[in-house]
């Protein structure tokens, strides 16, 4: 994105980190309140934040959601939402949530 004076719009990157919580049960995807899980993400993607997000195929239960937003939602927003995922309230996963300075993409354009 660019803005009219030549500079790239303001957009916050962020990192969510997600690792098995202290009621996590083995295989996660199988846990009913997994759908809590996918529910969030979709309330990402429709929100148009969501860049990417699945598993690490090492180990079960932990993975990665990429999310870009405009500065004025800024980190302090997408941390309040992030913990507030049903999947993590219950115990499912844990979060740590990490700003993540994106220096290149690979976005042609």
């Amino acid at each position: 994105m660019t803005s009219t004076d030549g500079k790239a719009d303001a957009l916050v990157w962020v990192a969510l980190i997600h690792t098995p919580g202290p009621t996590a049960t083995s295989p996660m995807s199988k846990d009913p309140r997994f759908v809590k899980h996918l529910a969030f993400l979709r309330s990402l993607a429709q929100e148009g934040w969501l860049v990417a997000a699945s598993s690490f195929s090492d180990a079960d239960g932990e993975g990665m959601t990429v999310v870009r937003v405009p500065h004025s939602v800024g980190i302090q927003e997408i941390s309040t939402l992030a913990r507030t995922d049903e999947s993590v309230t219950s115990g499912l996963f844990d979060v740590r949530i990490r700003p993540w300075n994106v220096a290149m993409t690979g976005e042609l354009g």
